[in-house]
């Protein structure tokens, strides 16, 4: 599926809402599952074909059997993501993963009920949660080349944010923002320093800003608590110009 906004917060599913190796004293062989779903809101003319956003928003989600010996993928399972809004889209595994973007049919609408399906061994198991509203971000169209930026999307209810920057010209991924995914939940990442040196002159940029919003253990069915979890948020997208006319 190439290059997409997952590139951000791509990791091993076990970390992202930590360790479940803790689970096995609370259940026996116990399902854990996570996922991000990240929408995507491209500025009015500016085409994203060919760059490394041309691929819409992206689901990536992992699924996984805890017992006495160790931490397995369950490999097999059949997951989809469910929404109120646009119906139901099928994920695809790729290794320990499975995945699903624009190109699938996937869509991500704010106040969505969403609901993440997982059959395996003959259970279904599931996360719901209600997607959040895209974040209020206000970034200069035209820029100094050399000066940073700084994004800011606290006292905006979000509880984690990400931040990366495409080159319009060549389409390519040239700065993301630091993620940590033990730390899903994660207030102190939602201030942003993108450095001066990302923005060269006479060059066109795409300032994608995503905020996170984390499910809650009441939307977890049939999934142990530890190590379960799921983030999703709307990435807007802000260009910024330094083009010397």
């Amino acid at each position: 599926m190439g290059l997409s906004l997952l590139i951000l917060l791509s990791a091993t599913g076990c970390k992202l809402f930590g360790t479940i190796q803790e689970a096995r004293d609370l259940l026996e062989d116990p399902i854990s599952m996570q996922s991000v779903f990240v929408g995507l809101e491209p500025p009015e003319g500016i085409d994203l074909e060919g760059s490394a956003l041309a691929n819409g928003g992206m689901i990536q989600a992992w699924i996984q059997e805890t017992s006495t010996n160790g931490v397995s993928t369950a490999s097999g399972a059949v997951i989809s993501l469910v929404s109120d809004r646009h119906g139901s889209v099928k994920l695809v595994q790729d290794g320990d993963t499975w995945i699903a973007d624009g190109l699938d049919g996937l869509e991500y609408a704010a106040a969505d009920e969403i609901k993440l399906v997982a059959d395996y061994g003959g259970e279904r198991h599931s996360i719901r949660m209600i997607t959040p509203y895209p974040p209020i971000v206000d970034l200069p169209e035209e820029h100094t080349a050399g000066l940073g930026l700084t994004v800011d999307l606290r006292d905006q209810n979000f509880e984690n944010a990400g931040v990366i920057v495409v080159n319009m010209f060549t389409g390519e991924l040239v700065w993301q923002s630091d993620y940590d995914v033990t730390e899903p939940v994660d207030m102190d990442n939602l201030l942003i320093d993108i450095e001066g040196g990302v923005f060269l002159e006479n060059n066109l940029y795409a300032v994608g800003v995503v905020g996170l919003s984390a499910s809650e253990e009441g939307g977890l069915k049939d999934l142990v608590e530890v190590g379960s979890g799921m983030l999703t948020g709307t990435m807007v997208l802000s260009p910024v110009s330094t083009i010397q006319f």
